[in-house]
């Protein structure tokens, strides 16, 4: 594990122990930094958001560059006016009163705030910042691995949240709240962001979309990597697909009312990836499936698998593992010549038949995904090559299942 140590100093700073975690020893720090102090070289590697190719002359960017250099706004308030950074570290040492060091393990660095991190340095660079002009950053420690894709997640789709709420007033979710009830599901579902339920409606949006066969049909060389890597994306097109489906009077095809016969097995097969992974890890390769990132530990009560009814579990497979392989069950999808649905070709109770007779496939895949990619889930949940190679694994198992059937 490669670490980086870093000093970082402070006009004012607070520590706080998390009472609801105290099994793993989690604390948050809280920095005010001066922005020309901010240390460089600071990762974004646990970051959800992918920074490749982002302008940073874009106007949201000029905004936050302008108020900074105190161009805009009342000099003196940036901290006011942005959320900051939000760092997941190793360690936080305290070295005297006024610095203290960072030690940013592998996979971990800055969660959130990573546009307003390369903006404060990239102008630091070319210009003054003024001495008066401070951002907060708050470091969190002793976050297990498996938590920091969640956490990075959650902090990167507060706009999401609000807007998901939004659509729900809107009425966007009658028709899943509809396909819900008729499967049994719908109390499993928070709709709102008030609501509490096993999964969030969102669950279900990204589950259609990696099931997409209309926007990323079989043999199309792309895959919905969107449907784990950012909620958001997929909310908005199906907040969007469904504007346009009404504004037409509901004559237009929808893709994502097109997608509704999936979802029910669609959620059941999700559970019973999630769930068996491990121990058919344990089967298949003898042992230590334990010891893998991509699997998670319950640290109080047990992992729940509602939508297959299938028995509580301890571990279960993290979601940006367990996506590139449910999304790779889109060969199994078809489109329906007569109604444009989209249909299992194998049935509701073929799925899991399916998903019990590839899992030695899926398994060595998943093995080579490790060797070639990284064992981190989330960037394995990220990485083009990871959807790819799951998606051809199981393209070629049904080619030859067609060829010897011919």
């Amino acid at each position: 594990m490669s670490k980086t140590t870093h000093t970082m100093r402070v006009a004012q700073a607070r520590r706080f122990s998390n009472a609801t975690q105290t099994e793993v020893g989690s604390e948050k720090h809280i920095f005010l930094v001066r922005c020309s102090d901010l240390p460089a070289g600071l990762s974004k590697e646990a970051n959800a958001r992918d920074f490749e190719g982002r302008d940073l002359n874009k106007r949201v960017y000029r905004d936050v560059r302008d108020t900074l250099t105190g161009n805009i706004g009342i000099p003196g308030t940036f901290d006011l006016l942005n959320k900051g950074i939000t760092i997941i570290a190793d360690g936080v040492r305290r070295l005297n009163d006024n610095e203290y060091e960072i030690v940013v393990g592998d996979g971990q660095g800055i969660v959130d705030g990573g546009h307003t991190y390369d903006i404060i340095c990239d102008t630091r660079e070319k210009t003054l910042i003024p001495d008066n002009q401070f951002v907060e950053v708050r470091i969190f420690t002793g976050i297990p691995p498996t938590w920091i894709a969640e956490i990075s997640m959650g902090l990167n789709t507060g706009i999401a949240v609000k807007e998901h709420s939004l659509a729900f007033l809107d009425g966007k979710y009658e028709w899943l709240q509809q396909e819900m009830d008729n499967a049994g599901f719908k109390e499993l579902i928070a709709w709102r962001e008030s609501d509490v339920a096993h999964a969030d409606v969102r669950d279900l949006i990204a589950t259609m979309e990696a099931l997409n066969i209309f926007d990323f049909p079989n043999g199309g060389g792309q895959n919905p990597v969107a449907a784990y890597e950012k909620w958001s994306g997929p909310a908005k097109k199906f907040a969007a697909d469904f504007d346009q489906w009404r504004d037409s009077r509901y004559e237009a095809p929808s893709t994502y009312h097109r997608l509704r016969p999936l979802l029910k097995g669609g959620l059941v097969l999700m559970d019973y990836i999630r769930h068996d992974f491990r121990d058919a890890w344990n089967e298949e390769f003898g042992g230590r499936a334990g010891g893998l990132s991509i699997v998670e530990e319950a640290k109080r009560a047990e992992f729940e698998f509602p939508f297959a009814e299938l028995s509580p579990n301890r571990f279960r497979l993290t979601k940006g593992a367990a996506y590139p392989i449910f999304a790779a069950f889109r060969n199994l999808v078809r489109c329906d010549s007569e109604t444009d649905d989209a249909y299992w070709s194998v049935g509701e109770d073929g799925i899991v038949e399916f998903w019990h007779e590839t899992k030695p496939i899926i398994l060595r895949t998943v093995r080579q995904a490790i060797q070639d990619f990284g064992h981190k889930p989330d960037v394995l949940g990220k990485n083009r090559g990871f959807w790819n190679l799951m998606h051809q694994s199981l393209e070629l198992h049904v080619l030859r299942k067609q060829s010897a059937v011919a």
